[in-house]
C-alpha cells in the first residue's frame, strides 16, 4: 500500500509518537522476556526457527501473559492519550482550513472509521478486534471491509473469474433464476429499493446462477436461498464505487455468498434439515427461554397453537418453531427493514470465527418478544405468522439492542471473546534465562516452586476479590439507579397531579367567567332591542303625524302632470264673457284684448295649474 492519505496522517503521527514513548520501550522489553519464557517452556532455542504461524502463536501467548500488568496499563493509557491528541489536532486544523458543513463529532467519527478500515486492510488478522463492537451496527465502510474479511474465499473467486473468461459461469436455469430475483425484489416491501438498481439485480442473478451450477442442483433455488443473498448485495453496493462494473461486483458477491452458504448452520438450511434433532433442540431451548423470560408471551403462543399438541409445553415448542423457522431460514430478510437487518447480520458475521458463538436464537427470541402485543390479538397460526411479517419492519435497531443488553449481552459477549477471557498465562520473570534477563534488571532471588504457586494463588484470590468488589459495586449502582428512577417517577406523578388540579381550577374559573360574559352580553342585547323598539315606535308615530297634516305637501304632489291631447290642440279664441264675477276679475290680469284669452303653459291651462 502506498503512503497514507492526508486523512490518515493523524494515525501515522500517533504511531510515531507511541514508538518514542518510554512506556513502549519498557513494554517491549517485558514482552521479549515473556517470549523467551515461552520458548524455554517449549524447548525452542531460536525464535527464527519458528514458522510464521508459530511466531504469531508465541507472540500472542506472550502478550496475553503480560496483559493487565502495570506496564501494559500504563502503555494503554499513553496510547489513548496520543490517539486523542492527534485526531483532535487534525480535526481542528481541518475545520480551520476549510468550510465544512459537518460538526466536530462527525469529523472525529469519520476519521476513526477510516483509521479502523485502514488497519484492517493492512492487518487482516486484527479482525477479531471487531468483537468489541458486539450489539452495535457497523458503519457502512467498516461493514463492507469486515464482511469481506470474514467471508473471504480467494479460491472461489478465482474459479468464478476463470469460468467467466470461458463463458461458463451461468446455470442452465439462468433465465428462471433471473425472473425469480426480479419477482422477489418486487414482492418484498423491505427490499423493493434494489429492483431499480441494475447492477444489483444483475450481480444477484450472476451469483445465484453460478452458485446453482457450482452446487450441481437440478431444481431452481428456493426463495429463502435467494433472499439470503440480499443483505450481501446491499453491503457490496453500499461500498462499491459508482464506476464499478457488474463483473467486479458479481465476483465479490460470489465469493461472499459461497462462503456464507458453506458456513451457515443447520438453523438456516431448508426443508431437508427441518426435522433434524439439532434444529428441534434449538427451538426447544428457545421455547424454554420464552417460558422463563416472558410468561405472557408463552401463554399467548400456547393458546394460538393449542390445537397442534396436547401438552402446553409441546404446543409452545411447536408454536415457537412454526413462528421462527421461516424467519431463520432467510435470516430475517423480508421481516425487517434494511438497517435493522444489516445490524443483525453484523452480529452474526463477526462471530463466524468463534464456533461456540451463536446469536441467532437470541435474536429470534428477541424478535417475537418485541412483537408480543401484536401476537395477543391473533387467534390462529396463520394470523400469528402474518403478524410477524406485517409488523416486523416497524422494529428498530434500538429496540433490539435494549432487549439484547438486558437478557443476552453477557453470555454472548463472553462467547464472542472467549479467548480474551481465558485464564491468564502467568509470566514469571525469574524463570527467564539469565543471559538475557540479568543484563537489564537486577537478579531476583531464586524461589521454590511451592512459593511461586502460593504467590499465584494469592494473586488469583486477590483477582477474584477484586472482581467480586466490581460486581458488588455494579449491583449497588443498579440499586441506586432503580431508587433514583422510582423517586423520579413519584416526583413526576405528583407533578402530574398538581398540574391536573391546577388545570381543573383554571377550567372552573374560565367557565364561570364565560357564564358571566354571556349574562352581560344578554343584558346588553336586551337593552339594545328595547331601544330599537322605542325608536321604531317613534318613527311610526312621526309618520302618522305627517299623513294627518293638511298643510303639508309632498314633492310628488307638486309635480306637473304630462300634457293631455286636449291641451295640445289649439283652441279657437273665445269672446270675453259679458259678465265676470268679482273673484274672476281679481284673478285675471288687466291686459289688452288680444291677451284676454286663456293660454296654456307647458300644455297646462291656468285652471289646471
Amino acid at each position: 500500500m502506498a503512503g497514507p492519505s492526508d486523512s490518515l496522517l493523524w494515525l501515522e503521527n500517533a504511531k510515531f509518537q507511541i514508538e518514542n514513548l518510554q512506556e513502549w520501550k519498557e513494554f517491549t522489553v517485558n514482552l521479549f522476556d515473556a517470549v523467551q519464557q515461552q520458548m524455554d517452556e517449549n524447548h525452542v532455542n531460536f525464535f527464527t526457527d519458528l514458522s510464521e504461524t508459530e511466531k504469531a502463536f508465541v507472540l500472542q501467548r506472550a502478550a496475553k501473559a503480560i496483559r493487565g500488568g502495570e506496564l501494559h496499563n500504563a502503555l494503554m493509557a499513553q496510547i489513548n492519550h496520543c490517539l486523542e491528541e492527534q485526531i483532535y489536532s487534525h480535526v481542528s486544523r481541518e475545520m480551520q482550513d476549510s468550510q465544512l458543513p459537518k460538526t466536530k463529532s462527525d469529523l472525529v467519527l469519520g476519521h476513526l472509521r477510516e483509521g479502523v478500515v485502514h488497519l484492517l486492510e493492512k492487518r487482516p488478522d486484527l479482525k477479531g478486534k471487531l468483537h468489541a463492537l458486539f450489539n452495535q451496527p457497523l458503519p457502512t465502510p467498516l461493514r463492507g471491509r469486515a464482511w469481506r474479511l470474514y467471508l473471504s474465499n480467494t479460491k472461489a473467486r478465482m474459479e468464478y473469474l476463470s469460468q467467466v473468461a470461458v463463458n461458463k459461469a451461468k446455470s442452465s436455469l439462468d433465465r428462471e433464476i433471473s425472473l425469480q430475483c426480479v419477482s422477489l425484489l418486487s414482492a418484498e416491501e423491505t427490499i423493493q429499493h434494489l429492483k431499480d438498481n441494475t447492477v444489483a439485480v444483475k450481480a444477484m442473478r450472476n451469483a445465484l446462477s453460478y452458485s446453482h451450477k457450482f452446487q450441481k442442483l437440478s431444481a431452481s433455488p428456493s426463495d429463502s436461498e435467494c433472499l439470503l443473498i440480499v443483505p450481501l448485495v446491499q453491503a457490496v453496493i453500499d461500498t462499491s464505487l459508482p464506476t464499478s462494473s457488474v463483473d467486479t461486483v458479481s465476483a465479490l458477491l460470489v465469493e461472499e455468498y459461497l462462503t456464507f452458504i458453506d458456513l451457515r448452520p443447520m438453523l438456516l438450511r431448508g426443508s431437508p434439515d427441518q426435522s433434524s434433532n439439532d434444529v428441534s433442540s434449538v427451538y426447544k431451548d428457545i421455547a424454554l427461554l420464552v417460558n422463563q423470560m416472558d410468561q405472557k408471551l408463552s401463554t399467548t403462543i400456547q393458546r394460538i397453537y393449542s390445537e397442534q399438541a396436547d401438552q402446553p409445553e409441546e404446543s409452545l415448542q411447536r408454536g415457537v418453531q412454526s413462528l421462527l423457522q421461516p424467519v431463520m431460514q432467510r435470516l430475517f430478510t423480508g421481516y425487517l427493514q434494511m438497517k435493522t437487518l444489516l445490524y443483525i447480520w453484523d452480529q452474526y458475521i463477526i462471530g463466524l470465527d468463534q464456533p461456540a458463538y451463536n446469536c441467532l436464537p437470541a435474536f429470534g427470541l428477541t424478535f417475537i418478544m418485541l412483537l408480543r402485543d401484536h401476537l395477543k390479538g391473533c387467534h390462529s397460526p396463520r394470523e400469528a405468522e402474518a403478524a410477524l411479517k406485517t409488523h416486523g419492519p416497524v422494529l428498530s435497531i434500538q429496540e433490539f439492542q435494549a432487549v439484547i443488553n438486558k437478557h443476552f449481552f453477557r453470555d454472548l459477549y463472553s462467547l464472542l471473546n472467549k479467548e480474551d477471557m481465558s485464564p491468564l498465562i502467568i509470566h514469571d520473570p525469574t524463570q527467564v534465562t539469565q543471559w538475557s534477563h540479568a543484563t537489564r534488571t537486577a537478579v531476583l532471588p531464586r524461589t521454590r516452586p511451592q512459593d511461586r504457586r502460593q504467590a499465584r494463588e494469592e494473586r488469583d484470590m486477590l483477582r477474584r476479590q477484586y472482581m467480586e468488589k466490581i460486581k458488588e459495586a455494579e449491583n449497588q449502582r443498579l440499586i441506586r439507579e432503580e431508587e433514583q428512577k422510582r423517586q423520579e417517577e413519584l416526583r413526576l406523578q405528583k407533578l402530574l397531579e398538581d398540574t391536573r388540579e391546577t388545570l381543573l381550577v383554571q377550567k372552573s374559573q374560565m367557565e364561570e367567567q364565560l357564564s358571566q360574559e354571556k349574562q352581560s352580553r344578554y343584558e346588553l342585547q336586551r337593552k339594545a332591542e328595547e331601544q330599537i323598539a322605542g325608536l321604531q315606535a317613534e318613527i311610526r308615530r312621526l309618520r302618522e303625524l305627517s299623513r294627518r297634516s293638511p298643510d303639508r305637501y309632498s314633492l310628488e304632489s307638486l309635480t306637473a302632470p304630462p300634457p293631455s291631447e286636449h291641451s295640445r290642440t289649439p283652441t279657437p279664441p273665445r269672446s270675453r264673457p259679458l259678465s265676470q264675477s268679482p273673484l274672476s276679475q281679481r284673478a285675471s290680469p288687466a291686459v289688452g284684448d288680444d291677451t284676454h284669452q286663456t293660454q296654456d303653459e307647458r300644455g297646462k291651462t291656468a285652471a289646471a295649474v
